[in-house]
């Protein structure tokens, strides 16, 4: 089996369940993607629905379907919503309004009479005819606040603490959500099943992390941009900044732009692989990007400072890390000195600080020197495909460029 599809039109549940499954060697094949719709759900428990929803897929597409049916039981209303708790304050009821039905029927609930528990029962049907399909349960046991916190994840997640935490599971990040809920321990535990059944076969190739880092006026944006252009399967994370966005630049394109309290939000949830303050704003990486991504077997390019990419090594050793050098100071000052995009006062401290960044080269594993652009820009493709050993930053030709480099250091 190498082919699955995912019967579920909810977006927060194949959001989770495609992070889930990334690492399997499977093609996970959204519902919607092959023109099928949703049955309606008439199933007395979750199992009932789940089992109802995969067959609906699989007689459909033709394909084992994996389909799951979770909900939340709060002790106070006796269970409910359960099964229906997608459609607690009516029939097509948004996440909002069912949330605002829970604390309304709550309001007059003590906190310690406030226990709750997410049930989740995953179903997954080889075929249409399938009398013995696979079935994974998890339970994830906590409270309901009374009022919500955090941004994340979908449903209940803003008002549903899980127990032994303060934050509710709207603050967790993905990757720790997916960690420890009621979804991540059913498919783990269908994962389980699947491997010692021989269902499927070993995980997918992890990904590798690539970190380019150099001074400002290296020229490190444009040889990232042709790197990109050149090698697809490369993927570049957006980092989050601080930093008020340019008039050429776009959201989501070149940053994340938030403003300083959302960043240390982030920061203070463990939100991100790394992060650093250079020119008075704030830089970050998101973690759960990262993770997902590579653990999808895709390569995935961080664009950083120094100071990130030290963290980054910290934490993932197997990085492959590279630092772009100009060919001269004269060169540098030049770059910096067309931007159009930079007061005069932020070029010159740019260029007073770059010596001081150019000193922490010897961290990373290659150096490439921007002299001639196509040479960077093959020099780093080399690096990519794993021929980079003439790149090494330990290389003694490097010595007399270095020497005028950092004489300012």
């Amino acid at each position: 089996m190498n082919r699955v599809v995912l019967a579920s039109a909810n977006a927060g549940k194949l959001r989770e369940l495609g992070a889930l499954l990334a690492p399997l060697a499977l093609e996970v094949v959204p519902q919607a993607a092959l023109g099928i719709g949703s049955p309606v759900e008439t199933g007395a428990t979750f199992l009932a629905n789940a089992l109802l929803k995969a067959r609906h897929a699989a007689t459909h597409s033709g394909l084992p379907a994996l389909a799951d049916d979770s909900g939340l039981e709060v002790d106070a209303l006796g269970g409910r919503p359960g099964v229906r708790s997608a459609r607690y304050a009516y029939e097509g009821a948004s996440d909002t309004e069912n949330l605002e039905q829970l604390l309304a029927d709550l309001s007059r609930v003590p906190d310690g009479a406030r226990g709750a528990r997410y049930q989740c029962v995953v179903v997954l049907t080889r075929s249409a005819q399938d009398d013995a399909p696979l079935i994974a349960r998890g339970t994830w046991a906590g409270y309901i606040t009374r009022v919500a916190r955090g941004a994340g994840g979908f449903g209940y997640d803003p008002v549903f603490v899980p127990e032994g935490g303060r934050r509710t599971a709207a603050e967790l990040s993905a990757e720790e959500k997916n960690a420890i809920s009621h979804r991540g321990q059913a498919l783990a535990a269908l994962v389980a099943r699947l491997g010692a059944g021989g269902y499927i076969g070993p995980s997918m190739k992890r990904g590798r992390l690539i970190v380019i880092s150099a001074p400002s006026g290296a020229g490190k944006t444009s040889l990232v941009k042709q790197l990109l252009e050149d090698e697809p399967r490369l993927e570049l994370s957006i980092s989050h900044t601080t930093r008020k966005r340019r008039p050429t630049e776009a959201e989501g394109r070149e940053y994340h732009f938030v403003t300083v309290e959302k960043f240390k939000e982030l920061e203070a949830r463990g939100e991100f692989l790394e992060s650093a303050r250079v020119f008075d704003n704030f830089y970050g990486t998101s973690r759960a990007f990262v993770e997902q991504r590579l653990a999808a077997g895709r390569d995935v390019l961080l664009e950083i400072d120094w100071q990130g990419a030290r963290q980054v090594r910290a934490r993932m050793p197997e990085c492959v890390s590279v630092f772009v050098l100009p060919p001269s100071r004269t060169a540098l000052a030049e770059r910096l000195a067309r931007r159009a995009t930079d007061s005069a006062e932020v070029i010159a401290r740019r260029l007073a600080d770059a010596a001081g960044d150019m000193s922490h080269y010897d961290e990373f594993d290659y150096v490439v020197v921007n002299d001639n652009f196509a040479q960077a820009v093959a020099d780093l493709k080399r690096i990519v495909a794993g021929h980079g050993d003439g790149l090494r930053s330990d290389r003694p030709e490097l010595a007399p460029l270095l020497s005028g480099l950092l004489a300012a250091a």
